[in-house]
C-alpha cells in the first residue's frame, strides 16, 4: 500500500501514545532518507480526550503538511474513531482496535486485536507499539530496520524489551491483514 506520499492519521485518547508514535514513525523516515512532516493535535482534555498525530512521508518535497484525506487512519478508541477515523482516501485502509467498535465500518476497515496484543506482552501502554508495526507491516512507509532504530531512540532502557516485542508483534499482526493493492 505504499503511495508517495503517504498520509497517516494514528488517533487514540490522550495517554495512549498517540504522539510518541507519530514522532516514531517520522523519525524513521528520515533515517530512511525521505521526506516527512509530522503534527499532532490535542484538545484541553489532553488525559483521555481524542487526540491524533498526523505524518506524511515522501520521497520528494511536501508542499502541504496537514493531513486532509489520509491513506491509511489507525484508531485506538472509539472516541478518536467518531471525531478522526471516518474520512479515508479511496483506497485507504482504517485500522481500529477490535474492541471499540462490533464490526467493521466498511470495506476499508479492518478490526485488529491491539490492546489484546499489548496486554499478552505485559503491558496494555505497548497498544501504540503494536499499533505502528502493524501500519508498517501494511503501508511499508518506512523499514523496519529505521523503525526499531527510531524506537531504541525514543523508548527508556528499562521499557525496550517490551517495545521490540510489541513492534514484532505488530509487524506479525499487520502480515495477517489481506492485501487491497
Amino acid at each position: 500500500m505504499r503511495s508517495d506520499p503517504l498520509r497517516i492519521r494514528l488517533s487514540g485518547r490522550g495517554g495512549q501514545g498517540i504522539i510518541l508514535a507519530g514522532t516514531v514513525l517520522a523519525e524513521a523516515a528520515m533515517q530512511d532518507g525521505l521526506h516527512v512532516v509530522q503534527t499532532q493535535s490535542y484538545g484541553p482534555e489532553a488525559r483521555l480526550g481524542a487526540s491524533k498525530s498526523e505524518v506524511v512521508v515522501s520521497s520528494r518535497d511536501i508542499a502541504f503538511p496537514e493531513v486532509l484525506m489520509p491513506d491509511l487512519v489507525l484508531c485506538f478508541s472509539r472516541e478518536a474513531y467518531q471525531k478522526f477515523g471516518r474520512q479515508v482516501a479511496q483506497g485507504g485502509v482504517v485500522l481500529l482496535e477490535e474492541t471499540i467498535l462490533a464490526d467493521v465500518p466498511d470495506a476499508q476497515g479492518q478490526l485488529l486485536p491491539l490492546r489484546r496484543t499489548a496486554r499478552e506482552l505485559g503491558n496494555e501502554l505497548a497498544l501504540n507499539v503494536v499499533g505502528l508495526g502493524a501500519l508498517v507491516a501494511i503501508t511499508e512507509a518506512v523499514s523496519r530496520e529505521s523503525l526499531r532504530a527510531a524506537l531504541r531512540h525514543r523508548m527508556k532502557p528499562e521499557f525496550m524489551e517490551l517495545n521490540v516485542q510489541a513492534l514484532e508483534a505488530g509487524f506479525r499482526l499487520g502480515e495477517s491483514v489481506p492485501s487491497r493493492a
